[in-house]
């Protein structure tokens, strides 16, 4: 589906940003009507915006990572005020109601919302936000089937880079290397890891019938869940459960956070509305 172009104004000092997420108010709302999916409109009318292609460390996550992240994205918003002028790119909501998007500050280029939406290129990418905190190694790259694989492209570039240059996150990144998880665990106190496993240790530990449960009991409860995901060098269809392997008190992903590929909230809900609207009778 192409991208959409809406322009409106960033507002950091409404809601609570974090690293790759913060308040718009378009000045076109009709416009959200082109995405694919339901938006939600917070009092006021504004929305709040889910950033395309990256994930930042959660606010409850290690310090100073998590918080540098928040502050870093504000920066490059136009500092802490509201009503600045901006922009962004989106074709669809997730799940909760964000467009999930690219996000730009100051005027938008040329742009026919009628047609030339999936002409994306790497110099228009290159400006945007999202790229620039990925490239700075503030987040972590996250991608979805919905990103075309050309954006995907410059973006996992944009993390080699910032990894061979050890920048921020990429300086204590145990991800792929392997951390050690005490029971019950103090997730705060974690080194910087992909921020979708950390959401799914916190939702699974934060229950407490399963604070003293090990390892092996939360890759079981995870391979209940729906996160399904592709592997790009090895081109497996799998979940991600199957991407971690436990050794006694540690975990690890077996592929680093650019070469998965998750299904979208976007691709659930098409396959449910299938399932609904479809008849063998119609």
């Amino acid at each position: 589906m192409p991208f959409v172009l809406i322009q409106g104004t960033v507002e950091p000092t409404r809601g609570e940003p974090d690293g790759d997420s913060v308040r718009f108010q378009a000045e076109d709302d009709t416009l959200f009507d082109q995405l694919e999916g339901r938006i939600e409109f917070k009092s006021g009318g504004q929305v709040q915006l889910r950033y395309e292609g990256i994930d930042a460390p959660e606010k409850a996550a290690i310090r100073p990572f998590s918080s540098d992240a928040t502050q870093r994205n504000i920066e490059l918003l136009g500092g802490e005020q509201s009503g600045l002028p901006g922009y962004i790119l989106s074709s669809h909501a997730d799940g909760n109601g964000r467009p999930v998007c690219f996000v730009f500050t100051g005027n938008p280029p040329d742009w026919d919302n009628a047609g030339r939406g999936d002409e994306l290129q790497a110099d228009l990418l290159h400006q945007s936000v999202n790229y620039r905190l990925l490239q700075e190694g503030h987040v972590y790259p996250m991608f979805y089937e919905t990103l075309y694989k050309e954006l995907r492209d410059e973006m996992v570039a944009a993390t080699e880079e910032a990894r061979a240059a050890k920048r921020k996150i990429w300086s204590a990144d145990r991800s792929t290397e392997g951390f050690q998880v005490d029971i019950p665990p103090d997730l705060s106190a974690l080194p910087p890891i992909f921020p979708k496993l950390w959401r799914r240790l916190q939702s699974f530990y934060q229950r407490p019938s399963n604070r003293n449960k090990g390892l092996k009991a939360f890759i079981r409860e995870l391979s209940r869940g729906k996160d399904r995901l592709f592997t790009i060098p090895d081109q497996r269809a799998i979940k991600f459960a199957t991407a971690l392997k436990v050794e006694g008190d540690n975990l690890k992903m077996l592929y680093k956070p650019e070469e998965m590929v998750f299904e979208s909230d976007a691709r659930f809900e098409r396959l449910a509305a299938s399932i609904t609207t479809s008849s063998v009778f119609a």
